[in-house]
């Protein structure tokens, strides 16, 4: 009875919070998508911005490039982890700071011109913390 309780107490509580974090997702993802489609590097474009579950996507698109051929690339994984290491850039852009505080995921998704995926990044928002600290 007493675990029943417990959850009549909490459910509501809890259910609140993922409100908040999705209202947070979904107000970076509108600051974000402003201006969109934009460069991102070379040529690579921010084509979109989407909210999946509790993670912010940035869907970056290259017009030129092919997944599958790309992965075989014997340096592929010295591309995959310096846009890892790149992600926490996106800590200084203003929209970030709310999800700070929520689990919210930070991703950037990478795919070719017809939506094969190249590789994901991702880190939580909490980790912006951190980065400003240091």
């Amino acid at each position: 009875m007493r675990a029943l309780r417990l959850i009549a107490c909490c459910l509501p509580l809890a259910v609140a919070a993922c409100g908040q974090d999705g209202a947070a997702l979904r107000q970076a993802r509108d600051a974000l998508a402003t201006g969109l489609p934009e460069p991102y590097f070379e040529d690579l474009v921010i084509e979109a911005v989407l909210v999946e579950g509790d993670a912010l996507v940035q869907l970056v698109r290259s017009p030129e490039g092919r997944a599958e051929a790309t992965r075989q690339h014997p340096r592929f994984q010295e591309l995959r982890e310096a846009e890892q290491e790149a992600l926490v850039d996106l800590c200084a852009v203003p929209a970030i700071a709310p999800l700070v505080a929520t689990d919210a995921r930070l991703v950037r998704r990478f795919v070719d011109r017809e939506g094969g995926v190249f590789f994901e990044v991702e880190m939580p928002a909490g980790d912006c913390a951190d980065a400003s600290a240091g």
